[in-house]
């Protein structure tokens, strides 16, 4: 089970490909999985019509 699951957001993950719909998954604090999640989550946050950017908050978070 994950912490956390973002779903439904555009995602722009940092590498320069175009962004796309999906989900990412959080467990322990670190983004385990990004795509579509069938996983269930203690919390789930709706993030429909926002850019969701894991690449740029790892990098400034580690």
């Amino acid at each position: 089970m994950l912490d956390l699951i973002i779903r439904n957001g555009l995602i722009v993950d940092g590498t320069g490909m175009p962004g796309f719909q999906g989900d990412v998954g959080i467990r322990d604090g670190r983004i385990v999985h990004i795509g579509q999640i069938l996983e269930s989550a203690v919390s789930e946050f709706d993030a429909k019509g926002k850019v969701v950017a894991p690449g740029f908050i790892d990098r400034f978070i580690n």
